[in-house]
């Protein structure tokens, strides 16, 4: 794939293609954001509100009636449901356990139990979360589809 600026006296962005696939339709989606200024997050620190890239979480976690961001470097408050969560993040998300959704994106390791449950390792950091056996095959559909499209 190219990827070609031309200067022009009008702002276009034009995607040449021979089908529309779901690497297409992710390039769009992601244009779409970034032109809207959808690519970051309102999250809370103590009194001070950060705007977060989306694409830096590692991980959302619902704990005590609050959700909690975790990115490399920090733990925010997010101002959300999951559920409302799943619906503005990028595909890059996905629910790992009833109280969890993680970019699979960001993720090095799996480590699975015999039992069903398991943990996830983070790139550039010692963070964790766990999944559940019940949110394993959609994990692991979402990691394939997040490498193959690299």
């Amino acid at each position: 794939m190219k990827i070609r600026t031309e200067l022009c006296d009008t702002e276009e962005i034009v995607i040449r293609t021979r089908e529309r696939t779901e690497r297409i339709r992710a390039l769009e989606q992601a244009v779409e954001e970034a032109l809207r200024g959808e690519n970051e997050l309102s999250l809370f620190s103590d009194s001070t509100e950060h705007f977060v890239p989306k694409a830096s979480v590692l991980f959302f976690e619902s704990s005590g009636g609050k959700i909690y961001a975790h990115t490399a470097e920090r733990i925010y408050t997010a101002p959300y449901k999951l559920f409302e969560l799943e619906n503005i993040l990028p595909s890059s998300f996905v629910r790992i356990s009833k109280s969890t959704i993680a970019n699979v994106a960001k993720i090095s390791c799996l480590r699975r139990e015999l039992v069903g449950n398991g943990e996830i390792g983070f790139r550039s950091c010692d963070k964790k979360a766990f999944f559940s056996r019940a949110y394993f095959k959609l994990l692991q559909y979402k990691i394939e589809e997040t490498r193959l499209h690299k």
